[in-house]
């Protein structure tokens, strides 16, 4: 009988610890759903997406124990908007203003559906004055997870492209972005492909003046900014290649128009430059006369600060372009 009652006490017992367990997770879970509650209370939802799109980048710097905690209590990267995004929160978070503002008034969506066709719209009529390309544009701010890349997918050096169409149309330039996918599924071939693009948007655009592949730098041990009109912004940094190991006929060309956008930015935005970087490469500036490449910040940068150095470059490049026209100076 004795053995018997201790056989019949043995599945009691485990089952008494597996409910034990049970009991104990739905605690904790609900500690983790309290303390989320209270975060999310103390922390508002604009505030979130204020950190997420880039406008508190440096608060959130000087506060990474509250990241931490976010992270950690809500399962939420308060740095990387669609993280926010998928976690569900509320309509009514997107009420709240955040510092991140798109050219012409549009709003975060409006910018992301646009960009989610990936695709330049097969009736763009002709005569675009700038064409902006994306040779990486898998390129991103603020990385998550130190990815800074979103492969196969247009990152946010696309939305500075975005902003900086945008600037250009409000002044009456005619600009075309394209989003072809150039860096995926094979990376070492990107100018390849991208010489493509670029070479159709010559052909089919005859006044072009001005050619742009749009980057951000990385491997940058801290992010750089400027401070225009009391907020800071990426800084620019304009690459020429010389053609050293591929033949570039227009190289003295296109450098002499990159010292011309450089010394109008230093002009009118003190300290946003960064330089005018001399390359071996000719990074398809064989193709026009007029083409330059732009690191517009790194991947320590943020978003934000991103699009205010897109506005400033966009600016000096209807300036330019006006002038050209009328063969006037400032």
């Amino acid at each position: 009988m004795l053995v018997r009652f201790k056989e019949r006490q043995l599945p009691a017992r485990g089952l008494a610890v597996f409910f034990g367990l049970c009991l104990c997770l739905l605690g904790f879970w609900g500690m983790v759903e309290i303390h989320r509650t209270l975060l999310l209370k103390i922390v508002s939802y604009p505030d979130l997406l204020e950190w997420g799109l880039g406008g508190r980048g440096g608060e959130w710097e000087e506060h990474s124990l509250l990241g931490g905690a976010l992270i950690c209590l809500t399962g939420v990267d308060a740095r990387y908007l669609p993280g926010i995004l998928e976690a569900g929160l509320p309509a009514a978070a997107f009420g709240g203003a955040t510092t991140t503002t798109f050219a012409g008034g549009r709003t975060w969506e409006m910018v992301e559906q646009s960009l989610s066709q990936q695709v330049v719209a097969e009736n763009e009529p002709a005569g675009c004055e700038v064409a902006i390309y994306h040779t990486h544009n898998a390129e991103t701010y603020i990385p998550l997870n130190g990815r800074s890349k979103v492969d196969g997918k247009n990152g946010g050096v696309s939305l500075v492209g975005e902003e900086m169409v945008k600037v250009l149309g409000e002044a009456g330039i005619r600009a075309v972005h394209d989003l072809t996918v150039h860096d995926y599924p094979d990376f070492p071939t990107s100018y390849i492909k991208s010489e493509v693009t670029a070479r159709k948007l010559v052909q089919e655009n005859p006044e072009l003046k001005v050619l742009i592949d749009l980057h951000r730098d990385a491997g940058l041990p801290k992010k750089e900014t400027a401070r225009v009109g009391g907020e800071d912004v990426a800084r620019i940094l304009l690459v020429v290649g010389t053609g050293e190991r591929l033949a570039n006929p227009h190289w003295r060309e296109n450098y002499a128009f990159a010292q011309s956008i450089a010394h109008r930015l230093e002009e009118r935005y003190p300290g946003v430059l960064k330089a005018v970087r001399l390359k071996a490469g000719r990074y398809n500036q064989h193709i026009s006369p007029h083409a330059v490449l732009v690191e517009v910040g790194s991947d320590k940068n943020t978003l934000a600060e991103g699009l205010g150095a897109a506005r400033c470059l966009a600016h000096v490049l209807v300036e330019l372009l006006e002038e050209s026209k009328t063969g006037g100076e400032s």
